[in-house]
């Protein structure tokens, strides 16, 4: 890792490359400017040493410099933009072969064949969801994922039952993974500012992991494909007697899908298709 003198010179380099053509709203691209809300990011996945972490999205280094101050394994950068690819390809040499570029479409990306412990990433709005969606159904372990959304998709990857945020996304993420909303951002903290705020969530495994299924899926899109109807009405394909299995989950027989909790989404999985996930 360069020492701290070394370390001013990369960032005034990365800064010098951050001209107006290099920002592309194609991509989704909101830079990170603010270094007490980047090192506050950094901080929440613990101790990085000897550890391999996954950044999506770097542009300008703004995370990136502050997890390479940690002593970390490796960090991969995971680039679709040639000319941020380019600035950190002729950087690499100086943090002694811990930044690895991988040039590419972040959805496409083999996650598997990294094996990351870490992902620390201020996420393209654009890709957001179904990158998250990638992560938790292909990753077999990691320690926690470290992310910046939309303030909107935030409140529904976290909110409760009985909430209007509350859907198939919300069930399915919290299923899976334990997730805590920390603290929004504003826009002037970007360049360019965003029209909308942010929020940085921590996700971590359960203590006992479950794995995707995509009958549970097929359950949620039942479920909250028509909202109005009730869930009775949706799990007659699955299950005899709907509404009395209901009740004995401590539901009333018209109960709606924005309703049931997250862990009586499970219940309602195992007794409809006789499986857990």
């Amino acid at each position: 890792m360069p020492p701290p003198n070394d370390l001013t010179k990369i960032t005034a380099n990365l800064l010098f490359h951050m001209r107006p053509c290099a920002i592309k709203k194609k991509f989704g691209q909101h830079f990170l400017f603010d270094a007490k809300i980047n090192r506050k990011i950094v901080s929440l996945a613990g101790d990085l040493r000897d550890k391999v972490v996954v950044e999506v999205g770097p542009g300008p280094g703004g995370l990136t410099l502050e997890i390479l101050k940690q002593a970390v394994k490796k960090v991969i950068l995971v680039e679709i933009d040639s000319h941020w690819c380019n600035v950190w390809n002729n950087l690499g040499a100086q943090f002694d072969r811990k930044v690895e570029i991988l040039e590419q479409d972040a959805l496409l990306c083999d996650y598997k064949s990294i094996s990351p412990d870490v992902i620390i990433s201020n996420l393209p709005y654009n890709i957001s969801v179904p990158l998250l969606c990638k992560w938790l159904t292909e990753l077999n372990t990691f320690e926690n994922l470290i992310l910046m959304f939309q303030k909107e998709v935030a409140d529904r990857l976290c909110t409760q039952p009985a909430t209007k945020a509350y859907g198939k996304l919300s069930v399915m993420v919290q299923h899976l993974v334990k997730i805590e909303k920390i603290f929004e951002v504003e826009p002037g903290s970007f360049l360019p500012a965003p029209k909308v705020k942010s929020t940085v969530i921590k996700i971590t495994p359960h203590l006992n992991p479950r794995v995707w299924s995509d009958s549970f899926l097929t359950l949620l899109t039942h479920a909250f494909a028509y909202r109005r109807k009730t869930v009775a009405k949706t799990l007659t394909k699955f299950i005899k007697n709907p509404e009395q299995t209901l009740r004995d989950l401590g539901y009333d027989a018209n109960a709606r899908a924005e309703e049931i909790s997250v862990e009586d989404y499970a219940k309602l999985h195992h007794l409809c298709f006789n499986d857990t996930a």
